[in-house]
């Protein structure tokens, strides 16, 4: 890409064509003062040489020239004349200004039709970021299974080609893939790190476990918006990702920012003005809850106990590690519950409760049992990376206290 954009471009062709057309100008009037000065010192001449024919002609009739003289001082007057005449015609006076100016007018079309194609056309100035050029076209299961057969060959020929990365991961979401989007959008993210791809990788990500944005996805969510403040697509995916946790003070707070950045009478300000009125109906749900119960109901911990781990996890788990908690329903990826923390030391104490839900039903409290898995991440996955320690329990009656989950293995 250039780093000059189109119209400063146009500019300066703008300018040296003025400057041409200056220069040309003045040449036009330096060759019309130098004709006029010929025409003058022609005329001089011509009554010179008059003049002097007249005086051999006098000289002749009055005896004072034979006619072989006059003769020869006539055929020499009439060289001079010659001479003159062929120093004043020269070349064709004019010619390199014509072609001059001919040139000057084709240039000024070819600008014209620069400037109606380029400012005439603003969406031209800059190629469209990646993650507005790739587009989905095929709608039924046959074309998108076939399309990608295609762009995984496209990729293993082309390994460099961001484009061809992002297609692939966006007809695996559009599969419901989600786990294999979001590894290809990795790649893409590698060869161009847009911030509108994060945030695509982030969805991705949430959506491969279930809708939990805890971990990595918000990270991605919160380094976009600590870059750009006012990034219209972060705070939007933001605001669904706070409600996804029921943190619905939150999600009101970032589509209240992001209404702020819609034109007012826009579909997008309609469903934006929309979210921030659900959100704030549910605000006052919930004070009308905790007033009536004394105290946040969806807070009171349904499954509580603790994390233990082994001698030889432990000499293996580095500082910083995320111990994850999740309840989910049995015979379900999805969590009904999720807790994490970063520990000091071990075993850890944990509660689960209805208010660490994903936003949309089952709630723990709906369910008799769960199945609790507890999860140490080096990286602050919410997804399980190679490398984790974990351990599953079955059958976990809701209401229980007391958990132990022993941790003493991967």
């Amino acid at each position: 890409m250039s780093f000059l954009p189109p119209w400063m471009g146009l500019i300066l062709l703008l300018l040296c064509m003025g400057g041409l057309a200056a220069w040309v100008v003045q040449r036009g009037l330096t060759q019309t003062v130098d004709e006029q000065d010929g025409d003058v010192q022609s005329q001089i001449n011509r009554q010179i040489h008059q003049q002097h024919l007249a005086d051999l002609d006098r000289s002749l009739s009055e005896g004072r020239l034979n006619t072989a003289q006059h003769q020869s001082a006539r055929d020499e007057l009439l060289r001079h004349v010659l001479d003159d005449a062929a120093q004043a015609v020269g070349p064709p006076s004019g010619g390199g200004l014509t072609v001059s100016w001919r040139w000057l007018v084709a240039g000024l079309v070819l600008l014209s039709g620069l400037s109606y194609w380029l400012l005439g056309a603003p969406q031209t100035w800059w190629a469209a970021p990646l993650s507005q050029r790739v587009k989905i076209v095929a709608t039924s299961p046959d074309q998108l299974a076939e399309q990608t057969r295609q762009w995984l060959q496209t990729t293993e020929k082309r390994p460099e080609d961001a484009e061809a990365w992002l297609t692939l991961a966006r007809l695996h979401a559009a599969q419901n893939a989600h786990a294999l989007s979001e590894q290809a959008l990795a790649r893409v993210l590698t060869l161009a790190p847009e911030p509108d791809l994060w945030l695509e990788r982030a969805q991705m990500k949430a959506l491969s476990v279930g809708g939990v944005y805890a971990g990595e996805p918000w990270q991605w969510i919160q380094n976009v918006l600590r870059d750009q403040p006012l990034h219209l697509n972060a705070l939007v995916l933001a605001g669904s990702a706070a409600l996804s946790e029921k943190k619905y003070a939150a999600a009101q707070k970032y589509w209240q920012q992001a209404l702020s950045l819609v034109p007012a009478n826009s579909e997008a300000a309609e469903g934006l003005q929309q979210a921030v009125e659900k959100t704030a109906q549910w605000l006052q749900a919930q004070g009308a809850e905790v007033k009536a119960a004394g105290g946040p109901a969806d807070q009171q911990p349904l499954i509580q106990g603790e994390v233990r781990v082994s001698p030889e996890v432990q000499s293996q788990i580095g500082a910083g590690a995320t111990l994850f908690v999740y309840a989910l329903a049995e015979g379900s990826r999805r969590p009904v519950a999720i807790w994490r923390d970063t520990p000091a030391s071990w075993p850890v104490r944990f509660a689960l409760s209805d208010s660490m839900g994903m936003g949309a039903p089952p709630v723990l409290s709906s369910l008799a049992q769960v199945r609790l898995v507890a999860r140490i991440s080096k990286t602050g996955s919410a997804q399980k990376q190679e490398g984790d320690f974990q351990v599953e329990l079955p059958g976990v009656k809701t209401g229980v206290q007391g958990v132990v989950l022993q941790i003493s293995g991967r």
